[in-house]
């Protein structure tokens, strides 16, 4: 497909630029201002020239009739020497410490008359890039210097975003909205994982890899109102990043990181137990320097890492629980090795996984001339990750799976000036990522139940990751023009995305089997059957589809007066989907009256965005400034959730989803299909379809915020956000066709389908039921020399119906919490609320002597813990879907057993367990929530986990050497406190933000029981009694370090 749209970009590519042309604010700095006489008036004609002092470029323009100028695409950094002259007027020689990224420094001068000499000033630096005349809504920058003396161990230029205090301080969410909805950017093109099945947003993210080496990074800013329509990709937040460049002197760095075992503290259970196997090493180094001096320069950096990292049965952690945990999966080893000469591995200790990465990344920068500056990188980032799931499972060796990823990026940007009032950014970038899962064993998953409620054990092959590759190509071209014309600076541009993507997905290819004991498992007496298969001549049938995404916009800065700029743009994005999926007659037939089908995607959905921004000097010195905006922001999905309609039509694959099948088949090559072993052909069929007046999400943000100069050398920093849903995703199971019955706690069982022919119908469609409200307060500055603060408070609410968390349509249902109805979710707390966040990143350094420097730098994070759900495990509502019902909470004992039925499972037989209830009323008597809230039907996300709070510290000791060289050596601990203390700094969290407080029983064989009693009314339930719903990670509850060494000249 992209070589058919290569036509079509490159003439619209010359119709635009035959008008030449505009600076994007993404990857640049601007100055510019108006050079006036002594009276006031503007001196047309005036030579202003920048140079760029480490590489000689040289940016010029002359001053327009009224005496204005800009300078676009300057290069961030510095510093600065700016010269501004005019025929019989003095010249003024100005020095620009430094320019941020995003940065207009507004640059004003008065000249005056017969001065012979020349007058120099230093423009001071301070925190010019705060106080901004371009910034219009909520952002935070961050330069080198930072990136430097953050502790990190990760060296993940995503960690910055903590910096912002909209963000988490422990994931990428920002402002309460999915980290999926988020867009990085890189030298000004999308960097994302857009396919959206890693948690970083970045490609590699599933390999848990950095998407390029921290030390390629130059400087980045993290946005989340910018009213530039030229920003877009995103209704979370953004992050821009820049990479770095070569100078006219050459330089570069070596370096090491290391840590291991012996670098991190003991488990947080009572064995205090040291990590074995676990080591990470990081070596690489970058160089730059002139081709040509002042023309032509180079920059190159390379690093390879390597990490060893063991994985825990967390469940088994709870002292409480291991002895039966531990029996059980001993019995199933036994089991599975003696019946059916099959070894699971290992289920006790620390299984050792591998993450190796190679990253390369070159870069350069070409002055063709003074008006027109070029710049060609490419950045390769190779790495796999042995994976496996043991956080709230027991989760058996053979479990493991290894992602294999490869990104190759390459990005081409031409910045041009035409005149004194045109000026063009045009950026064309192209990646190419392969992603892979390898698996070694061959054996059908098998999920059993234990006599831990919420913790199951699983062995066999992963069932996710058998026949799993996706590959994806992405084009992309922006062309930004501007022409200045008075008090207005005039843009216009287009941005534009062209993917295809090869998706290959087959979950449970091998077979997925339940099991209620051990015990089933010897008699071959699975409690459900589940398996996919392709109908087609390819066993391995990929989903093959291409998408495009249209972009155009407008927009006018308008000077007023100097102290008040407005800005008024529209931009309208268009996404279309040229590849249509199959058509399955069977789903028209039952839903084609809601203009339904398989074949129809949302192609060609306009999506406009408006958007109004202000900044407003109010006291005319920029001490203070008010700014912010209104307007719209379109984003994008996770393009997984539309693929998922090309590989569920029903008519590539066959699923099949058989309660109590009577079989259980351990050769993976023989698994039963439709119409052998009693399997009715299709009856299980999952299809997934999306409305085809899906729209990609888009939300209204408003902003309102205020920059203050304060003494001391601090500039403070208010904002007020607030986020309203229009488009926002939502799953919808079009198959639930009503209720058959009511249980005793009020809510409704869901028993019937429309039809039986299908498991589920699910519906992506668009809800605007969803909005987040934050107040951010932020404090930077350096009240004495070399001592660097930046302070931040952040309070957030966050609703919305689902908070669509997964990449599988049935999952996104699944894991949605509801009261009743599943497809009317109430408007609840968000997984993503954090109600309030406080930060603290202080940097101090002490030169000893020349080039012998001591930084010691401190960042704590203190935010409210994530809010989860009280849920059955299992499905109490007779939806069809397991795990997503909330649990209703007696008031009292006699409540209790009017509301359940309590048993336990014993050998498939349920025996009558009261002494449950007993416990289960215990248990609310200890929770706050459940407490407070008895005889009522619990709230989706309406606990939270423990406040998180975390010191990390950094400590950098300078060493000096020949010719100016520097050596360094540094020590990153996180979690210091823990150091400190080992029963200090645990993180204390409830996986999956759910937990299964009841366990639904069921029998299965001949006299089998369903857990719903119908005659009653009531659901079978057990309850394992337990301490509380947490658990301590193994990892991050302990201190971690790195040691690292670095050569710098």
């Amino acid at each position: 497909m992209i070589k058919k749209i290569i036509p079509v970009i490159l003439l619209l590519i010359v119709c635009i630029s035959t008008q030449s042309l505009a600076q994007s604010a993404s990857t640049t700095a601007t100055i510019s201002g108006k050079i006036t006489d002594k009276s006031g008036g503007g001196l047309p004609s005036a030579t202003v020239v920048a140079i760029h002092t480490p590489t000689g470029t040289n940016y010029g323009t002359s001053t327009r009739e009224d005496g204005r100028y800009n300078l676009t695409g300057l290069r961030v950094g510095g510093p600065y020497s700016v010269t501004i002259s005019y025929v019989g007027y003095e010249k003024q020689l100005i020095t620009v410490p430094v320019l941020a990224l995003g940065q207009n420094l507004t640059l004003d001068v008065s000249l005056s008359e017969t001065q012979i000499q020349t007058s120099t000033v230093l423009v001071e630096a301070g925190r010019s890039a705060v106080l901004n005349s371009g910034k219009t809504g909520a952002a935070t920058g961050v330069n080198n210097q930072q990136i430097q003396n953050l502790p990190t161990v990760s060296r993940s230029f995503q960690d910055f975003s903590k910096l912002s205090p909209l963000f988490s301080g422990s994931s990428l969410s920002a402002a309460g909205r999915n980290n999926r909805l988020n867009n990085i950017q890189l030298d000004g093109t999308q960097y994302n994982d857009l396919f959206g099945l890693g948690s970083s947003g970045t490609p590699g993210g599933q390999a848990n890899t950095n998407p390029i080496s921290l030390d390629a990074i130059q400087e980045f800013q993290v946005v989340l109102a910018p009213y530039d329509v030229r920003f877009s990709g995103f209704t979370g937040g953004g992050i821009n990043a820049i990479t770095r460049s070569g100078t006219n002197q050459f330089t570069g760095s070596a370096y090491y990181y290391q840590r291991n075992q012996d670098l991190a503290g003991k488990s947080p259970d009572a064995n205090k137990t040291k990590l074995s196997n676990f080591s990470e090493n990081q070596i690489g180094f970058r160089l730059g320097g002139p081709i040509i001096p002042d023309n032509l320069f180079f920059f190159v950096n390379g690093e390879v890492t390597d990490r060893v990292q063991p994985a825990v049965n967390l469940p088994l952690n709870n002292a409480s629980n291991f002895y039966k945990l531990d029996s059980a999966a001993s019995f199933l080893t036994q089991v599975l090795k003696d019946t059916f000469g099959y070894d699971p591995g290992a289920y006790k200790g620390e299984l050792e996984r591998d993450r190796p990465s190679l990253k390369l990344f070159a870069r350069i920068d070409y002055n063709l001339s003074k008006d027109h500056k070029l710049t060609l990188r490419n950045n390769l980032v190779s790495a796999s990750d042995d994976i496996i799931d043991r956080t709230s499972r027991i989760g058996f060796a053979d479990q493991l799976y290894t992602f294999e990823s490869m990104t190759n990026s390459t990005v081409l940007q031409l910045n041009s000036t035409f005149g004194n009032n045109m000026s063009n950014e045009l950026t064309v970038g192209y990646t190419i990522i392969r992603d892979e899962r390898a698996v070694d064993k061959k054996f059908p998953t098998i999920r059993v139940k234990t006599p831990i409620s919420g913790t199951d054990m699983y062995a066999g092959t992963e069932q996710f990751s058998i026949a799993n590759a996706l590959d994806q190509d992405i084009f992309e071209i922006t062309n930004n023009f501007s022409y200045y014309l008075g008090d207005h600076i005039i843009t216009v541009g287009t941005h534009n995305e062209f993917f295809t993507f090869s998706n290959l997905f087959i979950r449970n290819y091998y077979g997925y089997y339940e099991f209620n004991s051990v015990q089933d498992i010897y008699l071959r007496k699975p409690s459900r059957y589940e398996y996919r298969y392709s109908l087609t001549a390819d066993p391995k049938q990929p989903a093959k589809f291409g998408a495009i995404q249209w972009g155009f916009y407008a927009q006018d800065e308008w000077t007023i007066i100097p102290t008040l700029k407005l800005n008024l743009g529209l931009r309208v994005d268009i996404p279309t989907f040229p590849d249509s999926p199959a058509k399955n007659d069977s789903v028209t037939k039952y839903f084609g009256s809601r203009g339904l089908s398989t074949s129809e995607v949302p192609s060609g959905n306009l999506l406009i965005s408006p958007r109004f921004g202000f900044n407003w000097d109010l006291l005319g010195d920029r001490s203070t400034i008010l700014r912010g905006g209104a307007g719209i922001f379109t984003g994008r999905v996770p393009y997984v959730w539309i693929s998922n309609q090309y590989s569920n039509t029903g008519v590539e694959f066959a699923d099949i989803s058989k309660s109590n099948p009577g079989f259980f088949i351990a050769d993976v090559n023989t698994q039963p299909r439709a119409g052998t072993s009693g399997l009715t052909a299709g009856s299980s069929t999952e299809i997934n379809i999306t409305d085809p007046d899906f729209k990609l999400p888009q939300v209204f943000r408003l902003n309102v915020g205020v920059d203050q100069k304060l003494p001391f050398g601090f500039t403070g920093s208010l904002d007020v956000l607030y986020t309203q849903a229009i488009n926002d995703p939502i799953y919808e199971d079009l198959n639930i066709a009503g209720i058959s019955d009511t249980l005793k706690d009020g809510r409704f069982y869901w028993g019937k389908r429309v039809a039986s022919y299908f498991q589920r119908v699910m519906l992506l469609k668009n809800t605007s039921e969803a909005s987040q409200f934050n107040i951010s307060a932020q404090l930077q500055g350096q009240p004495i020399r070399n001592l660097d603060l930046n302070l931040g408070y952040a309070y957030g609410s966050a609703e919305d119906q689902n908070s669509v968390l997964s990449s599988q349509a049935r999952s996104q249902f699944r894991y949605n919490p509801v009261p009743g109805n599943p497809n009317e979710p109430p408007v609840t707390t968000s997984n993503f609320e954090i109600k309030n966040r406080v930060f603290a990143a202080v940097s101090y350094s002490y030169e000893w002597f020349a080039n012998a420097a001591t930084t010691v730098s401190i960042f704590y994070n203190g935010q409210s813990g994530r809010p989860y759900s009280y849920v059955f495990n299992g499905d109490a509502n007779g939806d069809g879907h397991d795990g997503n019902d909330l649990v209703y909470i007696p008031s009292d004992i006699n409540d209790a057993h009017s509301k359940y039925i309590f048993v336990k499972n014993v050998n498939n037989v349920l025996v009558s367990d009261s002494n449950a209830a007993v416990l289960l009323m215990g248990y609310i008597e200890r929770d706050e929530y459940l407490k407070s809230n008895k005889g009522s039907i619990a709230k989706r996300n309406a606990s939270l986990e423990p406040w998180l709070a975390q010191f990390d510290l950094r400590i950098s000791q300078e060493i000096p050497s020949l010719f100016g060289h520097k050596f360094e050596i540094t020590l990153d601990i996180l979690n210091f406190m823990n150091l400190l203390n080992s029963d200090w700094g645990h993180l204390k969290l409830v996986p999956n933000q759910a937990d299964a407080l009841l366990k639904t029983e069921s029998t299965t064989g001949s006299g089998a029981l369903p857990s719903f009693d119908p005659v009653s009314n009531r659901v079978r339930v057990s309850f394992s009694d337990k301490a509380d719903p947490y658990v301590k990670d193994n990892l991050l509850s302990r201190w971690q370090a790195q040691l690292g060494v670095r050569y710098t000249f």
